[in-house]
């Protein structure tokens, strides 16, 4: 009784992981690829008050998309963010601006210079923040 209980429970485990394995990881690791957009560019979703992914490496002439996931208002805005002193500033740089988005909205924009494009929430920029690098 118990060595079936053993291999019905090395059954049950093996099984959990190959779920796990097909179902793939949280997209939250550093270098994950973003999703395709439909036309062929890129998608980076706003989601639990983060870019997801946060960093984005493109070729040049790549439209990059932008969809809120989230209940909650959000910008994508080009610029940077410093923080110190418990404060936050931020700098846009007007390269390129969403306004602001609701839930199940987007914003695209095509990168055509190569370069690093950083960006922020204007709504939460304490810890929404990305980067976009154009090859």
């Amino acid at each position: 009784m118990q060595r079936k209980r053993s291999r019905i429970l090395a059954s049950a485990l093996v099984g959990v992981a190959l779920v796990g394995s097909a179902c793939g990881g949280d997209g939250d690791s550093e270098g994950t690829a973003a999703p395709a957009a439909a036309d062929g560019g890129q998608t980076v979703s706003l989601k639990l008050i983060a870019f997801k992914p946060e960093r984005l490496s493109v070729a040049t002439g790549t439209a990059v998309t932008w969809k809120n996931e989230d209940a909650s208002e959000h910008t994508v805005t080009s610029g940077t963010v410093s923080q110190s002193g418990g404060g936050v500033t931020t700098a846009v740089d007007n390269k390129f601006e969403s306004g602001s988005l609701k839930q199940s909205e987007d914003f695209s924009f095509t990168f055509t210079a190569p370069g690093t494009y950083s960006y922020f929430c204007k709504i939460h920029p304490a810890t929404m923040r990305g980067e976009i690098t154009v090859k």
